[in-house]
């Protein structure tokens, strides 16, 4: 029998709700049910693309998320509500780790379940932190295919990220400095596993100008042009909104084999040891800088 494992549970979704955050309520009922000892504090709102920020002009207010009412509240009701941070991911680790649980031993930090995306994201943000603070770190994520989100699916995750979690644990092969990235899959199937690397997407544009609401119909003028106009005629404030096309983010290339996205692609689980810094460049090369160049 594996031993049930002591772990802090975070997140960038915020508290649990079906729109932006459905997974984490599940997934932490599901190791309480293997007779894990699980504490949870995580954003009190939506803070994805957050990275690894810290607002460091914010005072951070705490409150709790009643798990029965889906209440929310400045006094804790019951010892297993959610602990909210009007902070970053980052944050919510920094403070779980070494005020609100400094007296805790936690085995594992896992930061998610979260919907995927890597470069900018505050699961991998707050699971860095964690690795910062001396803790064994995962970032885990539930890709999806669909936005019908059933409980066979959900619970089927939470199994397989279960499982994978406590190979990882018991193997006790951790990166130094590092932490691994996890993908599994939202579906109804057990899913293989790889070992993976990460893929080395990119982006455009992840906003749109919000349009105006002056009478004349500019809807057949570019979103350029309805900017441009918009500031010349002193018709108001020039807004713009993060929009992000995530089909763009997922398909802007095929996908290289051995990476997280092939995998994912493939529907297998994805298993990325990463480090928690930045990674030095080739010195080796002539950049067109240095001594001699004087």
């Amino acid at each position: 029998m594996t031993k049930p494992l002591n772990v802090l549970i975070c997140n960038d979704d915020g508290p649990p709700n079906t729109e932006e955050s459905p997974f984490v309520l599940p997934f932490v009922e599901h190791l309480e049910q293997l007779g894990w000892n699980v504490k949870v504090c995580v954003p009190n709102s939506q803070k994805s693309w957050i990275s690894k920020s810290f607002m460091i002009m914010d005072h951070i207010e705490l409150s709790y998320f009643h798990r029965k009412t889906h209440e929310i509240s400045y006094h804790q009701q019951d010892p297993s509500d959610f602990i909210l941070l009007s902070g970053t991911p980052a944050t919510c680790i920094n403070i779980a780790l070494h005020h609100l649980f400094k007296d805790e031993h936690f085995d594992l930090v896992v930061c998610g379940p979260n919907f995927v995306y890597t470069l900018a994201s505050g699961t991998i943000g707050c699971a860095m932190e964690a690795t910062l603070c001396n803790q064994k770190a995962i970032a885990l994520s539930f890709p999806f295919y669909s936005r019908d989100f059933s409980p066979n699916c959900i619970q089927n995750a939470c199994t397989m990220a279960t499982e994978v979690i406590q190979q990882l644990y018991e193997k006790n092969k951790w990166p130094v400095g590092g932490l691994f990235n996890i993908n599994v899959p939202l579906v109804e199937d057990r899913c293989p596993i790889h070992m993976t690397k990460f893929h080395q997407g990119s982006y455009g544009s992840l906003f749109k100008p919000l349009k105006n609401n002056n009478n004349d119909n500019r809807s057949s003028y570019t979103i350029e042009e309805q900017v441009r106009l918009e500031s010349e005629s002193g018709g108001g404030r020039t807004i713009f909104k993060f929009s992000p096309d995530f089909k763009a983010l997922v398909n802007a290339k095929e996908p290289v084999p051995g990476t997280d996205a092939w995998s994912v692609a493939q529907r297998c689980i994805s298993v990325t040891p990463m480090i928690a810094a930045f990674e030095m460049a080739n010195l080796d090369i002539d950049y067109g800088v240095g001594l001699n160049k004087l």
